[in-house]
């Protein structure tokens, strides 16, 4: 195992840019890819977990240059799987993730059901979410100096929206009449509405007629738009794309280098996805119910809605009274 695991250093180490393509070029001609491929793009998943799924397929087959890696044994596999934790110490999610994928392709895929896909159990980290008060989230977003960037974290705050959910969004997702909006194809390719506030209705159809694009409500300017003589008005109206998730991930680590937040009080960076975080507490704080709330979030079950009860304020005032008027002191 531990070979493998140096075998696999070496590899990601020697291995240029170039060859990687090369590779992988070669790896989309193989049959055996391309059955696998047609296998996953059947698959009741979201996108984003079927190239997941063939991203760790990939990853396995440039670790053991010249095998075949529909012929290796369970062991071979498994050693794979160890091995991750050596190459670059990943965090148990990230191998519950490519454990996930490497069942899918022997198991699901090859047939191969080995007794070992029941045995794995990595335990998943049990982190609570990083959030801001209501304070801090109005000086984030007043920190924001893009207007496109600032409306979509407005949205993602007042909405609970996931990053990709806010880029995907369209006009004709925003129900004016009935004051919601309706996300479609969310993770788990599920639709739910969320309110939307009277302010919060202005503000997006005040933003959506500076650039009135018929596709996205969050469109690209594209490259190269201001050499061609355009207004940014014009190249978002013509914008056939959305903003891209890293675009909108570089626009948020801006903002919150700019405020000294990063990693601050011992705390995970603030990311995107801390404003759903806010959004879930806030709403909780309020005395909104979990089932509303695990509702609007697009949640399974109550179960992770539960995890923000934890961070609310109110529930933690209400307990430190009742504790002070505990008997025996």
């Amino acid at each position: 195992m531990f070979m493998l695991a140096d075998a696999m250093k070496a590899n990601n180490k020697n291995n240029s840019k170039s060859d990687r393509k090369n590779n992988n070029a070669a790896l989309a001609s193989a049959e055996w890819y391309q059955e696998y491929v047609r296998h996953v793009e059947l698959r009741d998943i979201a996108p984003r977990t079927r190239e997941t799924y063939l991203g760790w397929v990939r990853r396995l087959h440039e670790s053991m240059p010249g095998r075949d890696i529909t012929t290796l044994a369970e062991g071979e596999a498994l050693d794979f799987l160890i091995a991750l934790r050596h190459e670059r110490d990943l965090k148990d999610s990230t191998i519950n993730q490519a454990a996930c994928a490497l069942r899918g392709f022997y198991r699901d895929h090859l047939g191969r059901d080995w007794k070992a896909w029941s045995k794995i159990k990595i335990r998943r980290e049990q982190q609570l979410p990083n959030v801001l008060s209501r304070d801090e989230v109005a000086r984030f977003l007043g920190n924001v100096r893009v207007g496109r960037f600032r409306a979509m974290f407005t949205l993602m705050y007042h909405c609970g929206l996931r990053l990709g959910e806010t880029i995907r969004l369209k006009p004709g997702h925003i129900d004016g009449s009935r004051r919601v909006l309706r996300v479609v194809g969310g993770k788990g390719l599920k639709d739910r509405e969320i309110p939307l506030s009277d302010a919060l209705l202005v503000r997006l159809r005040a933003f959506w007629k500076q650039h009135r694009n018929a596709e996205w409500m969050f469109p690209a300017p594209g490259r190269g738009w201001m050499t061609k003589g355009a207004t940014l008005a014009d190249a978002l109206r013509r914008s056939d794309r959305h903003l891209s998730d890293s675009a909108v991930q570089a626009a948020m680590r801006a903002t919150v280098l700019s405020l000294g937040w990063d990693k601050r009080h011992g705390k995970r960076p603030v990311t995107c996805h801390t404003l759903r975080h806010c959004f879930a507490t806030h709403l909780l704080d309020a005395g909104v119910s979990v089932r509303l709330v695990s509702e609007y979030l697009g949640h399974s079950s109550l179960k992770p809605t539960l995890v923000y009860l934890h961070l609310t304020e109110v529930s933690e005032s209400q307990a430190r009274e009742v504790i002070a008027r505990f008997p025996g002191l």
